[in-house]
């Protein structure tokens, strides 16, 4: 029988993989310096060690600010203006509670009207106490 070398080995190896010849995946491993190929995983001279929940947090933490930074560092286009929603009710100037006729009306005024105060408490609903009452 012939002797294969093993640089025609791998040839064969790649040449039947790119033929649809359904084989193992090939691994480039580097042993005591040398390159070899080879389809199981490559050995390794080292313990895995895995990662501490302090490491894993600061990791976290690092990667957070690091994204809070480059937020902060890129300016932010001015938002956009409301789309103006097709209704009985427009902007005309008022801002309070005690100037609506509704609580649709309110909502109306809160989403498309700038410089409204109509939710004190940040919950997105104007008026809770006069016309939108949960």
């Amino acid at each position: 029988m012939r002797n294969i070398s093993p640089l025609l080995y791998v040839f064969a190896a790649f040449v039947a993989a790119a033929s649809g010849v359904h084989a193992a995946p090939m691994n480039k491993c580097v042993i005591d310096g040398t390159v070899t190929y080879q389809q199981g995983l490559c050995p390794s001279t080292q313990a895995r060690k895995d990662p501490t929940l302090e490491e894993l947090n600061a990791a976290e933490k690092k990667r957070r600010a690091a994204a809070a930074s480059a937020a902060a560092a890129t300016p932010r286009e001015a938002s956009p203006a409301p789309n103006p929603v097709s209704s009985s009710f427009g902007c005309d100037g008022r801002k309070y509670c005690s100037q609506m006729r509704s609580c649709s009306e309110a909502k109306y005024f809160l989403a498309n009207c700038p410089g409204v105060k109509m939710d004190g408490d940040n919950d997105g609903v104007p008026c809770e106490e006069q016309w939108c009452n949960p």
